[in-house]
């Protein structure tokens, strides 16, 4: 297989999320990322691999001018992850470049005003060259990139453009609080 640019991605993106339902546009997204994940498919600039010292770096890669979706590729230092957290009422796939990515799905429990109670669905280590998805209503995780000796690269497309999101951060007795968490992108 030869290498592909982003142009490339777009292209099949663009026919993928014309595809019908939700379902059958996260299956297809996904089998698209997941070709352009194998080693030396997808050409990236350097500077979508720099990772940030005290964050994870979010970078936009494209946004489709109708709004449809969004892909992005993020870069995690050792050790960085993020909390429990939704991507509120966006379908999104998710894949690995490089590295790996321990994910781990939640549901919700019981609620409360700000707080929340989840129990872990399942939890698995995603590897170069694989990618998942996550549909509303069932979308709470938390990725960590929890290598100690090397970054993961990963690619994300979203059902629009994932600006905000909920997140949910431990405050004892297996609850969660829940905070409106804006997000932005890194140069």
């Amino acid at each position: 297989m030869s290498a592909i640019g982003a142009d490339e991605l777009v292209r099949r993106l663009d026919a993928a999320v014309s595809a019908g339902d939700v379902e059958t546009i996260t299956r297809q997204v996904q089998n698209e990322i997941e070709n352009v994940l194998q080693p030396g498919r997808l050409r990236l600039d350097e500077r979508f691999r720099r990772t940030l010292q005290d964050h994870y770096a979010r970078r936009l890669l494209y946004r489709d001018p109708a709004r449809r979706y969004t892909i992005l590729v993020l870069a995690w230092a050792p050790g960085q992850g993020t909390p429990i957290h939704d991507h509120p009422n966006l379908w999104s796939v998710e894949g690995v470049l490089e590295g790996e990515l321990e994910v781990t799905h939640y549901t919700p429990i019981k609620e409360e005003a700000h707080r929340c109670k989840f129990a872990p669905v399942e939890s698995h280590r995603v590897v170069a060259g694989e990618a998942n998805f996550l549909i509303p209503p069932f979308e709470y995780h938390a990725l960590t990139n929890d290598l100690t000796d090397r970054p993961c690269l990963t690619i994300h497309a979203f059902g629009g453009e994932l600006m905000e999101m909920n997140t949910f951060d431990p405050v004892g007795n297996g609850w969660y609080e829940r905070s409106l968490r804006r997000v932005s992108y890194d140069a």
